[in-house]
C-alpha cells in the first residue's frame, strides 16, 4: 500500500495471498496528479508479468474529503475476478481535470463493490452498489 504526493494508492502484488481491510483516506488536497485515487490488484513492477489469478482481499477502503485536480483520470478501481473488492465507499470527492480541453479519461472500476455517500465531483458510475456476489459469473462482453 502506498500514500504518496501522487495520489493515494493501494498496489498488490499479482498472486498475492492475505488481507487488507478498515483503511480509511480521509481531508486529502491533490494538485495535478495523474490518478488521485487508485486500487490496483494488478500490479506489476516489471515490463510483463504472468497473470494471476489469486489476489489479496480489499475491503472496508473509505475515501473522504478527497479534494484537487488530476491530469489523466479521476478514479482507477483494477480489482480481481478473483477476489473483487468491496466495501469501497466516497464521500466528499472533488475532482476537477487541470484543464477542461484536453482528452481525459473517465473513472475506472473493474470488480469494485461499494457505497457513494455524496454525489463526487465527476460521477464515479463505475462503481457497482453492493456486495460481490460469491458465485458471479465474469465475463469480457458488454451487455445493454
Amino acid at each position: 500500500m502506498q500514500n504518496t504526493m501522487n495520489g493515494v494508492r493501494i498496489k498488490t502484488w499479482q498472486g498475492g495471498a492475505g488481507s487488507v481491510q478498515r483503511v480509511s483516506f480521509s481531508n486529502i488536497q491533490m494538485s495535478e496528479v495523474q490518478l488521485p485515487i487508485v486500487i490496483d490488484q494488478f500490479y506489476c513492477d516489471k515490463r510483463t508479468c504472468k497473470n494471476q489469478t489469486s489476489a489479496v482481499a480489499l475491503s472496508g477502503i473509505d475515501y473522504s474529503n478527497i479534494r484537487g485536480t488530476y491530469t489523466v483520470k479521476p478514479v482507477h478501481f483494477a480489482c480481481s475476478d478473483s477476489m473483487p473488492c468491496s466495501g469501497i465507499t466516497l464521500t466528499g470527492i472533488q475532482l476537477k481535470p487541470i484543464q477542461e480541453h484536453y482528452h481525459l479519461y473517465d473513472p475506472f472500476c473493474w470488480q469494485t463493490f461499494g457505497q457513494l455517500f455524496t454525489p463526487p465531483q465527476p460521477p464515479i458510475d463505475c462503481l457497482q452498489v453492493g456486495k460481490p456476489s460469491s458465485n458471479q459469473i465474469q465475463t469480457d462482453l458488454d451487455s445493454c
